[in-house]
Parts: structure tokens; sequence; C-alpha cells
């Protein structure tokens, strides 16, 4: 990479100062070789399509102002007698047909000039914004590189996106699959202000994600109340709605193996939609519009996780549509980028969540409860530990099979989140066996919550529990505290696991406390 010798300022004042002599020098050819038939007056021309491409328009239009300036200036001295002597062709008195031919000349001379000028700014422009659009997606492909996490991955896009549109601010709406809404949360107001936007509306928003194209969005053409929402929110009079998307990897499963000849989509390639007309396979019905928005939202080859809304209501630039469709191939750009964030957070996911019921797996479980002794020391804060057993679980397993089985715990397990805080830490510690955290919970108040839980196990009804020993499912439950029962993360666990084996050899279906 080599370094100019001369700063660009300097630079640019030169190439002024070059091209302001060459007209010079070429108006003074003009005058020595014939005046409106000289050659000469061609090189002009040349010279607006130099100072457009390497000067800015201003310089373009001003050069060509001064082409335009000296050779009538010249000609005009030697028309009216004050340079005769240094003219090589002899000079004539200017009647009228002379005037009109030299106007006539004059005006399309003028055209020219101006004409070129337009067009080799039009064209520099455009080349200019071509090459900063590349530049751009390759700064964004090296940042999006060293970047796996879904929020750093959207931030990194968002900038990009509001530097590369020039736009004042650039705010990003998630989608929210299970609750079917648009999430804008503007952190400039006090408090955090949250406006939640359901698909099924018809608006801007829901159409942009829907469709998974650019929507422009006017303060004087609202259509919906949550677009005069989101603009008074942001302050903003004029908006552009730009969807994110993943990088679709794999095709319609349905489609590709479809081996109804009837169906109106055998042998495309394109791919369907369940919403589209005539594209369906028969005995595909959609009862209403809701089953419909969830199929979408299920469907594979849904990929919008997103939206972008740009602030476009600057007067003095205003977004061209060359300006949309490069934000959008930026934006087509990054969907890899999305679909390995999104990859990596299902796999992390995946990694400390059961498969079966969806609570933490044992090894998060441990992580978690280490990390709260450690907080609960230096707070000098009581933590409570519940063990807790399904009795007879094997009887039961033996009965109905293993995949009732699998049905009895998720069961089990939604009744455990449904009753039990936030805060609250569940965890399937293996087998038949769970492990609830309660935070900042003292050992009397744990075990007032334990005897409540089994007591609702108890009278919960679950899928043929009458061939269980009771005639009924039931739960025992071990009790360990910090720092009661010890002070570190293994002497609890410990000591609960000591109580729920005290509660087993008791009979069962009972709450026992180290």
């Amino acid at each position: 990479r080599r370094e100019l010798k001369f700063p660009a300022a300097d630079l640019k004042k030169l190439a002024v100062l070059q091209i302001f002599l060459d007209q010079i020098t070429l108006a003074l050819a003009v005058y020595f070789s014939g005046g409106c038939d000289s050659p000469f007056i061609y090189f002009f021309i040349f010279h607006i399509v130099i100072s457009g491409i390497i000067l800015p328009w201003k310089y373009t239009f001003a050069f060509g102002g001064l082409a335009i300036f000296f050779p009538a200036l010249v000609m005009g001295l030697k028309h009216i007698g004050l340079l005769p002597h240094y003219g090589i062709f002899k000079n004539e008195p200017m009647i009228f047909a002379d005037l009109t031919v030299m106007a006539s000349y004059g005006i399309v001379f003028i055209s020219t000039i101006f004409l070129t000028a337009y067009f080799v700014t039009y064209l520099s422009r455009k080349l200019y914004q071509k090459r900063e659009e590349i530049r751009r997606l390759y700064a964004l492909s090296e940042r999006l590189r060293s970047s796996i996490r879904l929020t750093e991955v959207i931030e990194i896009i968002e900038k990009e996106l509001c530097g590369f549109a020039h736009a004042c601010s650039c705010i990003y709406m998630p989608l929210d699959k299970e609750r079917r809404v648009l999430v804008f949360n503007n952190k400039s107001a006090s408090g955090g202000e949250e406006i939640n936007i359901p698909l099924l509306d018809r608006n801007s928003f829901t159409e942009a994600i829907m469709k998974g194209c650019a929507m422009s969005i006017d303060q004087r053409t609202l259509t919906s109340e949550y677009e005069a929402s989101v603009l008074k929110a942001l302050g903003i009079k004029r908006a552009l709605a730009l969807p994110i998307m993943a990088a679709s990897l794999r095709p319609c499963y349905e489609y590709f193996n479809c081996t109804d000849t009837e169906c109106a989509a055998y042998g495309k390639e394109a791919g369907r939609c369940w919403q589209v007309a005539s594209t369906h396979c028969k005995g595909r019905v959609m009862r209403n519009i809701i089953e419909k928005l969830d199929a979408c939202l299920a469907c594979e080859l849904f990929t919008p996780v997103g939206l972008y809304v740009l602030d476009t209501s600057r007067e003095h630039m205003p977004l061209e549509e060359f300006d949309i469709n490069a934000c959008m191939r930026l934006l087509d750009a990054s969907g890899l980028a999305v679909s390995n964030a999104l990859l990596y957070e299902k796999t992390m996911e995946l990694s400390k969540t059961d498969g079966l019921t969806g609570l933490k797996n044992h090894r998060e479980f441990k992580e978690a409860f280490s990390a709260e002794i450690l907080r609960a020391k230096r707070y000098q804060r009581p933590v409570s530990l519940l063990m807790m057993d399904i009795d007879y679980f094997k009887n039961y397993n033996d009965a109905h099979g293993h995949p009732q089985g699998d049905i009895l715990l998720k069961k089990l397990a939604e009744l455990m989140k449904e009753n039990l805080k936030d805060t609250d830490v569940v965890a399937r510690y293996g087998g038949e066996e769970f492990a609830i955290l309660l935070l900042e919970t003292a050992k009397d108040q744990a075990e007032q919550i334990a005897e409540r839980l089994r007591n609702m196990i108890e009278w919960c009804r679950f899928p043929k529990e009458t061939t269980q020993p009771d005639g009924k499912l039931t739960v025992s439950i071990g009790l360990g505290a910090f720092p009661d029962d010890g002070d570190t993360a293994e002497q609890v666990l410990h000591a609960a696991d000591e109580a729920l084996y005290k509660a087993k050899e008791a009979g069962r279906n009972r709450v026992v406390s180290a």
C-alpha cells in the first residue's frame, strides 16, 4: 500500500489549478485555429469529463461555465477587432446572418457542455456509490466474521446500515414468533417504551416482514395506528422498513418430495407457500387466518428474524431507489451471519436444556447452583434446594411404556414451571428426579413451598395414574439449605439427597428436611 506524497487537499488544489490553466490555453488555441470551426472546441468537452471524474460536481459545472465563457470571449474580441494582429485568419465584418449561425452554434455548444457535465457527474456519483457499497460490504463481512452472537450481529448490521444510508437513526424490531408480534423498544424514552405490533394487523411493518421487501412510511399517508405510534416515538416524519432475513439453507420438504402429478406446483422449480392459492396439495386446508400465520411462522422457508426502521426525514439528501436497493443487498449479504448466529444460539440452548422437558439439564444446574451459593455467601442471603423424585415411576413405565412415561415427565415439568417463581431454577437432575433451587428462600419457607408442591402434585390428575400403588401419582421431596446444611454447593446437595432418601424410606409421598 503506497502513501501519497501530498495530502489529498493539496492534490485537489493542484488539479483545480491545472484544469483552469488548460481552459485558458485551449481558449487561446481556439482563437488561433479558426474560432467556431476549431477542432480544439471538443477538448473543452473532454476537460469536463476529466473534471467530473476527479473533482466534486460543483467544480464540474464551474468548468463547464468557463468552457462556454472563454471561447465566447475570444471569438467576441476577434469579431470586434480588439485582437486583429494576433489572429491567423482575416477578420471580416459581422453581419446578421453570421450572428444567427453563431447563435445556433452557441446553443448547441452550450447544451453539449452542460449535458456532458451532468452525465459525467451523474455517472461519477453512481460509480462512487457502487464503490462505497462494495467497501461497506467488505467491511461488514470482516466485522461479522468475528461475531457469533445474534445481538452482536444485529448491532453491527445496524451501525453499517445507518452509515450506509446516511440515516440519523436506525432502530431494530425483533420478531417474536410465539406471540406473533414485532417488538419495538424505544431506548431513548424514559423507562423504555415498548410497542407490540401484531402480525395480523395490516401495516407497512407487517407487510415488510411477511413479504420480505422494503416499505416506505410517510407521516402524511399512514395506514395504521402502529405506524403513527412508532413515528411519534422516534420523533420522525418518514421512515423506511427493511427486513433482515436469515439465509434459507434447506428447501421445503413437501415440495421437493411431492409426487402428485395433479398438483399445480408439480415439476416447478420455484418454492411454494401454503398461503398462495393453487400451490398446495389436496387435503391441506387452513381453517382461519391465525392457523395460516402460525403455519407461515413455523415454516423453515420463512426466514425473516426482524425489521430495521431507518429515519429518512432528511430533506437535503433524500433516499433514492438506488440507496434502498443497496441497503437490501447489504442485508442479504448479512443473511448467512444471522443464520450462523441463530444456529449458535440454538446449539447453546440445547446444550443447557433437557430435550424432553425443556428444563435445565444436570450440567447447567450444577453450574447455576455453584454460582448462586457463591453469591449467597457474598451477600449473606439464604438459598434452599429441593430434590424431588417421582414415586414408583418404574412401575408406571413398566405398565404403560416409556412414551407414556415421557408424557408424564413433560406434564410434571410444566406444572412446576407454572407454580414456581420465575427466579427459581428448575432442572431435570436425571431420570425421574428433579432439582429445584429456591433463591433467597430460608429453610422454613422452603419447607412450606415443598409441602404445597407435593400436595398439588398429589391432587393433580395425570394420565393413567390409577395403576400406581396408591392409585395416584405422588412425589417424595428432600430439602437442604444454605447455610443451615453446608457452606458449599456439594454439601447442600448431599444433605438434600440424604433427606430425599429418608423420605422414600419413610414411606414416600412426603417432605423431609435435612
